[in-house]
């Protein structure tokens, strides 16, 4: 099971097929939640349309439950980008909601587009980090650069085909004082 570095404030999982870590990160949400970590944070869910090139996007609130529909359909021969970016704010200050000093990890699908040019998630991690809460997110290889200039020493990067990077027996707080993290993981022996 992955958890988030003991190191380090911010764990970013480096990816190339933004599928396959789509059933990833749900599969390790899922065994996180399972064991009693309280989790807040987003993860994407893509649905497929028949005879469209894009899909509809969701994020799953991990504190409530919520789902939000983050995609527009730009018809058929949609190539770009379909992210309605008013959307995605909506989700973030939905999911800020259930972020709180009792949280014990932060969950983020992805550091994508929108983080690299200022917005989208930045500011659900930065209110994590206030509170001394460990950030576990997604970062598409091609953005992994715009990551590292973002968290520099914040951060930790793992990439997917080897989570062990990232399996402590227990997560030792990154914070002077001890925080959330500061007791045995879910899978510690």
């Amino acid at each position: 099971m992955l958890f988030v570095h003991p190191d380090y404030a911010i764990t970013g999982i480096v990816y190339s097929s933004g599928s396959e870590f789509e059933i990833f990160l749900r599969d390790i949400v899922g065994q996180m939640a399972q064991t009693g970590l309280r989790l807040a944070g987003l993860i994407q869910h893509s649905q497929p349309k028949p005879g469209r090139a894009k899909c509809d996007m969701f994020l799953h609130d991990l504190a409530t439950g919520g789902l939000h529909p983050i995609s527009d359909d730009r018809g058929p021969e949609a190539r770009g980008c379909v992210l309605n970016p008013d959307r995605l704010l909506r989700a973030c200050d939905a999911a800020m909601a259930g972020l709180g000093g009792e949280t014990d990890i932060l969950v983020l699908c992805k550091f994508g587009k929108a983080e690299v040019e200022g917005g989208g998630f930045r500011t659900l991690m930065a209110s994590a980090l206030e509170l001394g809460v460990p950030v576990l997110i997604g970062v598409p290889l091609v953005n992994l650069a715009a990551f590292r200039q973002f968290a520099g020493d914040l951060a930790c990067v793992v990439d997917m085909s080897e989570p062990e990077g990232c399996r402590p027996p227990v997560a030792q707080s990154p914070w002077p004082g001890g925080g959330p993290t500061d007791r045995p993981l879910a899978g510690a022996a």
